[in-house]
């Protein structure tokens, strides 16, 4: 099984073992959003408000690589008109930053372990094709052009490494470099299907651009229709 392409659904079968509050028809918004120009989607919000949950419910939703009928089944979403539609139909890449800063040999080099790691298992998944080695987003290009394929993309804990290097001004750079090449590019559009990010500090200023403009971001202070979706209500808590 991939680290980080097509994960498999094993990290959602261990939530569903415990005790479980249904935040499924999270994946129908996603779902409203495929394709479209809102298909960037960032949730900001503090520690333990099941943000790593949510993202592996996504990935076990969307992977290509498994079967998730059954876990979903006595979920809210298994009554959603496109439920079977989008069920494991897309190769999925599953980001956590946090594990790429503590498995880097140098938090220095972070976004390049990155990319030469998941470069590597696209080279393993699609071995016919011809993909750039240094680039991700080149790399997702090039893959999308020769093989019709679009990705999702679930990127958890965005923010830390503006938390954990936040002195490496290089390091920010590097990396928003990266994400707006994924996100921000003429390429994004035939690459990219939808992308879900989640993180403690809301997409600001940093430095003198914007970081990701074309992201719809859902805040503690302003989360609108995901209110409901991340973190528990009222009604939940009782």
């Amino acid at each position: 099984m991939s680290r980080y392409l097509n994960i498999g659904n094993a990290g959602f079968q261990s939530i569903r073992k415990g005790l479980y509050v249904d935040k499924s028809m999270l994946i129908e918004y996603i779902n409203s959003t495929l394709g479209t120009k809102d298909k960037l989607t960032c949730v900001s919000r503090p520690r333990r408000f099941g943000k790593s949950f949510a993202t592996q419910m996504l990935c076990a939703y969307y992977d290509k690589s498994c079967d998730s009928r059954e876990l979903f089944q006595d979920l809210k979403i298994a009554k959603s008109k496109d439920f079977h539609t989008y069920l494991n139909q897309y190769n999925v890449i599953y980001l956590d930053i946090t594990w790429f800063i503590s498995t880097a040999e140098n938090i220095a080099d972070t976004v390049k372990y990155l990319q030469r790691d998941v470069i590597k298992e696209l080279q393993e998944v699609f071995p016919s094709q011809t993909i750039e080695e240094r680039s991700l987003p080149v790399a997702l290009s090039d893959i999308s052009d020769s093989a019709g394929c679009r990705f999702i993309i679930i990127i958890d804990e965005w923010d830390a490494l503006f938390r954990e290097a936040k002195d490496n001004i290089e390091l920010q750079k590097e990396y928003l470099q990266l994400l707006r090449g994924l996100f921000k590019s003429s390429l994004t559009d035939k690459m990219i299907e939808a992308a879900y990010m989640t993180g403690i500090l809301p997409i600001k200023k940093y430095g003198t651009q914007s970081a990701l403009t074309d992201f719809q971001e859902y805040t503690m202070i302003q989360p609108q229709i995901l209110a409901e979706y991340v973190g528990f209500t009222e009604n939940e808590v009782r």
